[in-house]
Formats: C-alpha cells, sequence, structure tokens
C-alpha cells in the first residue's frame, strides 16, 4: 500500500472507460467503429480492458448512444461540464465519484496487454493521475489512470480550460514500454499506416 507523508493511502477501486465520443473530424468517421481486430475498436478497447479483470465503460455523446456498437454496452454519457476527453471522464466519475479510472482512447489499436499491465503495477494511488510519456516526448492522457482527486482537479478550471494531459502532468509520468503501442489514429493516413503495421508479420 502507497504511503503519502506519514499515512497509508488506500488504492481506489479501478474501473475501465475507453473515450469514444470524440467527431472525429478530421477521420471523418467514427472512430470507434473501425476495424482493426475483426471487431469495431470501440469493443475491442473495452473487451481488452474487461480481460483485465475491469468493469468497463464506454464514454460516449449522446447521440451516439443507441447507435452500434455503444448500444450494446455499459455507457457513460459525455458531461456537459466539460469538453473534449475530460468531459468524459468527468461524467465516470458522476457514475463513480469514488473510483479510479483506467482511460483509453478508442483509437488506439497498437495498444496492447502489457503496455496496460506495466501502467497497473506503476499505478500511484496517492499521485492525481499516472500514466505514460507519449510520442512526441509528452504525457500521454488517453491511456493513463486517473484517481478520484483528478475529479477536482479538473473542475477546478472553467470548462473551456479542462486538460486531461495537464491533469497528468501534476502525476507520476513513466516511459511506456514500447512507445509505438501508444499511436492513435486521427486520420486516413494514420489509418492507413497502422493497418500496414498490423498487416506485418511480427505485428501483434
Amino acid at each position: 500500500m502507497p504511503r503519502f507523508g506519514s499515512q497509508l493511502v488506500t488504492a481506489a477501486k479501478l474501473f475501465g472507460l475507453v473515450l469514444a465520443g470524440g467527431y472525429s473530424r478530421r477521420m471523418g468517421r467514427d472512430k470507434g467503429t473501425l476495424d482493426y481486430h475483426g471487431q469495431p475498436q470501440a469493443a475491442w478497447a473495452a473487451e481488452l480492458l474487461e480481460s483485465m479483470g475491469l468493469q468497463t465503460y464506454l464514454s460516449v455523446r449522446a447521440d451516439q448512444a443507441g447507435m452500434a456498437p455503444y448500444g450494446e454496452r455499459p455507457l457513460v454519457l459525455d458531461s456537459n461540464t466539460g469538453s473534449g476527453p475530460a468531459a468524459g471522464l468527468l461524467a465516470a466519475f458522476d457514475l463513480h465519484p469514488e473510483a479510479a479510472w483506467l482511460v483509453l482512447a478508442a483509437d488506439m489499436p497498437l495498444i496492447d496487454r502489457h503496455t496496460l499491465e506495466v501502467l497497473i503495477a506503476e499505478r500511484d494511488p496517492a499521485a492525481v493521475a499516472t500514466g505514460f510519456i507519449g510520442i512526441g516526448g509528452i504525457a500521454e492522457p488517453l491511456c493513463a489512470i486517473f484517481e478520484p482527486s483528478a475529479r477536482a482537479a479538473l473542475t477546478h478550471e472553467p470548462p473551456e480550460a479542462r486538460s486531461l494531459r495537464r491533469v497528468l502532468e501534476q502525476g507520476k509520468v513513466i516511459t511506456p514500454p514500447a512507445p509505438a503501442r501508444l499511436a492513435s489514429v486521427n486520420t486516413p493516413e494514420d489509418d492507413a499506416r497502422v493497418r500496414e503495421t498490423l498487416a506485418q508479420p511480427s505485428s501483434p
């Protein structure tokens, strides 16, 4: 059990949250519906977290809730009190304020179990968040664990200024075992590169 100052810190129960509520404007289609592993990416990411024993929710906009593949899984509807990924996390905290959340973006098709296992093993419940140094050398908040204290850190800022990256930078940031696993798909060009990677014999 981690120690904070002279006090022991009890780790909050960890839940999984797949962020799939973005508008995917640069991609031109809903990234959660892209198929890299034989099923929609949002469902694949949720099943990966569930396979690690995490009760997992999909974070979506209200207009996505009745659409496949979202309507088939437990959902968290994006909060109106935040913007971008912060809205999804705040809505998750509204549902389970006592929980910590392993946040995973739906558009990371190269992420693997080992990377997530390292993240969980390195988790520091006394920090506001635990995550990786991402591609480009900056903190990557879309594959990270946010402790209950992150809720106050987010709501302290006005909605338009809420940033998961800024919260993570106040926490514990570690080197990932394989930085390329954190690649996200934001454009058709990204999509083509990921598909080329996955087509290689040594790919996951």
